[in-house]
């Protein structure tokens, strides 16, 4: 048995480590721990002093979207070309960036583990013209997360019950939970059968990605909450949110930009179908009329939304325009879906094919049982 220090990010740590190892994790805390780690003085100190003392004796370390100073042997896992330190205009930081991203060349890193295809092609973007890029293109793998799947037939659809459809999300409108309210809004004028679950700390503004910073232009779409076919959950814990995946007919997740989409896995491991769009990694797990359907964004050729603007581009009225007909425009396709679903003769027979189609990606490509054996033997030959 191997100890392995486990670092770096948290919320990507746990969908990407083996759920029932045969090998001691032991998660570390940011040094100093609290609200104010060393990163925050520095980013690039956080590669030097990745955690708190541990007095225990490891043999691995596993890292997430973090270079590390160290001369164990370590894996890095990272959702995008992030994890590599920029070149800053101060030429004595360069120094120190260089050395960071130099470190993913050396032996002691075993493995360079991108999320998905598109964490894959966003990180060898990054690399072109660096010295060392073949070495890490080398290292370079694709491991998806992984969750364990909690039913083992695919769901039924009876016709005498309202469609249910759910979103989950902190940032409301980047994940698309403004385009569910707009749809809601729009499914009650046409007095179609449907209810949407809205699950969200309402998170949205400055500072989240592809959103408008004056939240003031939000608050028309936050009056749509009190719909009659809207019910509202702030915050629940994820047992709940699971249930309520569970009972619901499809999810939503029209979202602008978005790494990955975790919650959609979740859904998947209750045979759950998706409604999303064609950006970043999506279009990896979900493929269209078999485990869900996509909405198509124009996107660029790092598969992000075509018109996502930044800076102070962001601030324009001109971008808000942008921004809000493309909410409408992805509230109008998610509902002629719908309504296409609604209106088959087939529809039991389809849903059926969607929900195990749903079932059977949590069971192939995100396995929690294949991928605890893959990570298992990853750090039973690291730690000789």
């Amino acid at each position: 048995m191997a100890k392995v220090v486990v670092c770096g990010n948290n919320h990507i740590r746990i969908p990407n480590l083996p759920r029932n190892s045969r090998h001691k994790l032991i998660h570390a805390k940011s040094f100093p721990t609290g609200r104010y780690p060393i990163e925050k003085v520095w980013y690039p100190l956080g590669s030097f002093f990745a955690w708190q003392p541990s007095w225990e004796k490891y043999q691995v370390v596993h890292s997430f979207n973090r270079v590390l100073y160290t001369h164990k042997p370590w894996f890095v896992t990272f959702e995008d070309h992030r994890v590599l330190y920029r070149n800053p205009q101060n030429k004595r930081e360069a120094v120190i960036y260089e050395l960071l991203n130099n470190r993913l060349a050396l032996d002691n890193c075993q493995k360079l583990i991108a999320m998905s295809d598109y964490a894959k092609m966003r990180f060898i973007k990054r690399i072109e013209g660096w010295e060392i890029a073949d070495k890490l293109s080398n290292k370079l793998d694709v491991i998806h997360p992984n969750f364990g799947t909690r039913v083992d037939k695919a769901k039924t659809y009876q016709e005498d019950q309202n469609l249910q459809l759910i979103f989950v999300g902190h940032h409301i409108a980047r994940k698309g939970g403004v385009v569910a309210l707009r749809v809601a809004k729009k499914a009650e004028k046409l007095g179609l059968p449907l209810t949407i679950h809205i699950i969200s700390g309402l998170g949205h503004g400055s500072g989240v990605p592809t959103d408008f910073p004056d939240t003031t232009k939000y608050l028309e779409d936050f009056k749509l909450l009190n719909l009659n076919n809207v019910v509202f959950h702030k915050n629940l814990p994820n047992e709940k949110v699971i249930e309520l995946l569970s009972q619901s007919h499809f999810q939503l997740m029209p979202t602008l930009h978005d790494t990955y989409g975790f919650s959609v896995i979740e859904g998947f491991s209750v045979a759950t179908p998706a409604i999303t769009t064609n950006i970043c990694a999506l279009p990896e797990f979900i493929r269209h009329n078999e485990n869900g359907y996509i909405l198509e964004l124009p996107i660029n050729d790092i598969r992000h939304w075509a018109d996502w603007a930044h800076g102070e581009k962001t601030k324009t009225n001109e971008y808000w325009e942008v921004l809000n007909s493309t909410y409408d425009y992805l509230a109008e396709q998610t509902l002629q879906q719908i309504k296409q679903f609604l209106d088959r003769s087939d529809k039991r027979e389809h849903y059926e094919f969607l929900s195990a189609g749903a079932l059977a990606q949590a069971q192939i490509l995100h396995n929690s049982e294949k991928q605890n054996e893959l990570f298992d033997n990853l750090y039973t030959a690291a730690a000789g």
